[in-house]
Formats: structure tokens, C-alpha cells, sequence
């Protein structure tokens, strides 16, 4: 339930709160790995399988270097997940391809144990409404609290499905055909919008959003968990 309540300045939500992201991408698993670093209840929701969107382009030469292909957070995440499943193996190497991108990078970061579970493939996000919170003191007015956001999906077994959640985060690239049931923009809803997030430009672009994003939500303009930390 979305219990904080609206004022113009007010647009927080404290962890563990519920957090949907649609789009299993770079950015879509960025911003899930991101959240569950700060304690939030993600849930990514992808219409493919991980990757969908640069499968077109999967036997294509990276256009950017392989180090930048995730961040240094997911990098991270990666290698400590690899280290412990493999003791005494040899580091993994960096893609060189978009197809090594997809299986050496963003597959093994959405089985890491931050985000093992909290993906579903092959679920189809077609509309999106608001919904008014239910509040257990029957003395206070709903109105006064932001809604929460109920996602109507079709999942793997083409069954209708829905979710309910306090903030949502588009990560499907350009494309969206998502049907939003109320006026945009809208609090608590976000979506990254980037050129590409295939180049180095997009991904950087990307990545600055999603901590904006989450800087929004935890109220606090200086947190970056990409920015290096001081020694």
C-alpha cells in the first residue's frame, strides 16, 4: 500500500516498498538490481525472455567496450555470484558480442541472488490503472495518499494476471504499448527514456535515470550507488 502521504514536495517511498518494472533489458535489469540493493520489492515483468529486445541483433559486434556493458554494480554482482558458484575458476572475460552480452552478462545478473525469482519472462504487460489504496484507519481520507498502480498482464500460460504495486518503472525502450488508464505524467510512475541502450551514450543516459528515479523515491538527491565511493 502506497501510506505516504501526497504533498507537492512528497513523492518518497521508503523500502521495503513494491516496485514494478517492465522490460528484462540492460536497463530494465539495472533498475531491478538497483532497487533490491536499496531494499525495495521488485518485480520485472518482460514480455520476452531476458534480452527480447537485442535478440534482432544477437551475432552483431559490440559497439561499445565490453567492460561498460553493465555497470559496476552489476558487474559486481555478477563476479561475486560466479565466485561463488565456481570456487578457484578463472574470472569471467567480457562479451564481445551482443549474443555474449545477453549470455555472459544479463542472464547470469537476473539469476544473482538479488534478482533470482523476481523476474517473469514471457509476461505481456497490456494496461496499467490506478487504483485508490485501502486504508486500515477508516477515520483517515484515501484521497490524501497517492494510488497504488494494479498491472494487467497475460502471463506464460496466456492466463490474464494482475499486480499490484506503489511505483512502476517502463524500461521497454521506444517502443510501449502499454495502455496507461489515467493522465501522464503521474507520480510515482517513471520511465526511462533513452535513445539506445546499446551505445555507450544510452547506457550511461540509462543508468543517470535510474538513479534519479530512486534518488526520487528514497529522497535523497546525493544518492548514487554508481558513483565510486571514497577511500
Amino acid at each position: 500500500m502506497n501510506n505516504t502521504p501526497q504533498t507537492s514536495m512528497n513523492m518518497t517511498l521508503d523500502p521495503p516498498g513494491t516496485v514494478a518494472i517492465v522490460g528484462a533489458g540492460t536497463h530494465g535489469l539495472e533498475a531491478g538490481l538497483y532497487g533490491r540493493f536499496l531494499g525495495y520489492d521488485v518485480t520485472i515483468l518482460e514480455r520476452g525472455s531476458v534480452g527480447n529486445n537485442m535478440l534482432h541483433e544477437s551475432d552483431a559486434d559490440l559497439i561499445i567496450l565490453p567492460d561498460q556493458c553493465l555497470s559496476p554494480l552489476a558487474l559486481s554482482a555478477v563476479a561475486t555470484q560466479h565466485a561463488a558458484e565456481n570456487p578457484g575458476s578463472a574470472p569471467r572475460v567480457h562479451p564481445t558480442t551482443v549474443s555474449a552480452w545477453i549470455e555472459q552478462g544479463l542472464i547470469p545478473l537476473s539469476e544473482s541472488d538479488l534478482l533470482r525469482g523476481r523476474i517473469k519472462t514471457n509476461h505481456l504487460v497490456t494496461s496499467i490503472n490506478a487504483v485508490p489504496i485501502e486504508l486500515e484507519d477508516e477515520s483517515e481520507d484515501a484521497s490524501e495518499y497517492p494510488p497504488d498502480f494494479q498491472l494487467h498482464f497475460i502471463d506464460s500460460d496466456g492466463a490474464e494476471d494482475t499486480l499490484r504495486v506503489e511505483a512502476v518503472l517502463i524500461a521497454t525502450g521506444s517502443q510501449c504499448d502499454i495502455e496507461f488508464m489515467f493522465p501522464l505524467p503521474c507520480s510515482y510512475l517513471h520511465r526511462i527514456e533513452s535513445t539506445s541502450p546499446h551505445d555507450a551514450a544510452g547506457l550511461v543516459g540509462g543508468r543517470r535515470q535510474i538513479v534519479e528515479v530512486y534518488s526520487q523515491l528514497a529522497g535523497r538527491e546525493d544518492l548514487d550507488l554508481y558513483r565510486p565511493p571514497r577511500v
